[in-house]
């Protein structure tokens, strides 16, 4: 019996516990909220800046429709602030999928605006982020997809990092980056086209919160080789008079980095497994693809050397040789490596196996 009591106490105490902490949440109905999707910061003029919110609307006959609100502001903070103000029901930031930054806006710096998104914690931390070729609103204010503007940039970005050359990004990657020693953050670089369709143009590089250069589309295949191991991706290259295009692109590269703190020696080795898609020629025979391979492999060393040389003289590392030197070396110094990485050297080295020919054969 006593147990029993002890029992009923315990029910009664826990349910009146879960009864005051339902009490403490106020409940919110979806059709009296506004829903932000995606979100746009541009440049304004003197030190303000111009926020786009992107609301989508739901149709009865299950079309979907874009609502765009815009503010401006000293500080990003008061950018929400100020849309509330404007809108008949409030704007709820907890489902935002994509946040899009204006290129003159980030050539001056987004920390400030990325410092308001970490902080909030309705916003998880995966988060697409992207820097927009002009404004970010001549993009957010066009209908995009059929599924509202907000989620087709989301799924657009996330397709072309799973099964493109885009690398993987996201804010937590950008803020890892940011916060780094030994590693500079980039952004997918995306422009709007004259058919009302978005292209991811490249990648926009950063020096610290800043973008300082960008990588063109023909160059983010390789860009990708030296981030991260990945399958899918496809180059179109020339052997002799003949156009060839790998497809399925099967990459793992492995890194070795000596004298980090006095002359850093980059060695990379970059392993390629591919299908061959498309043969311009009239025969593809055992030797042709000995060719194709041996011709691929030297592109891939030329253009990843080229690349990483060149961030060395920009004086930026968005692959992160720095943190992979760190792994690798004993009494690592981060003063020692700032002072060491411009005077790096680079060998690339590329093993290409062709796997299949497809029909082509």
């Amino acid at each position: 019996m006593e147990g029993e009591k002890s029992m009923r106490k315990c029910l009664i105490v826990c349910s009146i516990f879960l009864f005051m902490l339902a009490g403490c949440v106020q409940p919110k109905v979806i059709d009296d909220i506004n829903i932000m999707s995606a979100v746009g910061y541009d440049s304004h003029k003197g030190d303000k800046v111009k926020g786009t919110i992107v609301i989508p609307v739901y149709k009865t006959d299950k079309s979907i429709s874009n609502e765009q609100f815009t503010a401006i502001a000293t500080q990003s903070k008061a950018i929400n602030r100020k849309a509330q103000q404007k809108s008949a029901d409030p704007l709820e930031n907890g489902s935002i999928e994509v946040v899009l930054f204006g290129k003159e806006l980030a050539e001056k710096g987004v920390i400030e605006i990325i410092d308001t998104l970490e902080r909030d914690a309705k916003i998880g931390s995966h988060l697409l982020v992207a820097v927009s070729e002009g404004k970010a609103s001549s993009i957010l204010n066009k209908r995009l997809g059929n599924r509202g503007t907000g989620t087709y940039l989301n799924t657009l970005l996330r397709h072309n990092m799973k099964t493109r050359e885009l690398p993987r990004n996201n804010l937590h990657l950008f803020l890892f980056s940011y916060y780094s020693r030994v590693k500079d953050p980039f952004m997918p670089y995306i422009e709007l086209e004259e058919d009302d369709k978005v292209n991811v143009k490249g990648v926009a590089l950063f020096k610290d919160d800043k973008v300082v250069s960008y990588l063109e589309e023909e160059k983010m295949f390789f860009f990708k080789a030296l981030m991260e191991n990945f399958r899918n991706g496809s180059y179109t290259f020339r052997v002799e008079d003949n156009f060839v295009t790998l497809f399925s692109l099967t990459l793992n590269r492995d890194y070795k980095i000596k004298n980090a703190m006095t002359n850093p020696e980059i060695n990379i080795k970059i392993n390629l497994e591919a299908h061959i898609r498309e043969f311009s020629g009239d025969k593809l025979d055992p030797k042709m693809i000995k060719k194709i391979e041996k011709r691929f492999s030297k592109i891939v060393e030329k253009s990843c050397e080229e690349m990483l040389y060149d961030f060395i003289e920009q004086e930026i590392d968005p692959v992160g040789i720095g943190l992979l030197a760190k792994t690798q070396t004993r009494k690592f110094d981060y003063k020692k490596w700032e002072e060491a990485y411009p005077k790096s050297k680079v060998n690339i080295t590329s093993e290409v196996y062709v796997s299949e020919t497809g029909i082509v054969e």
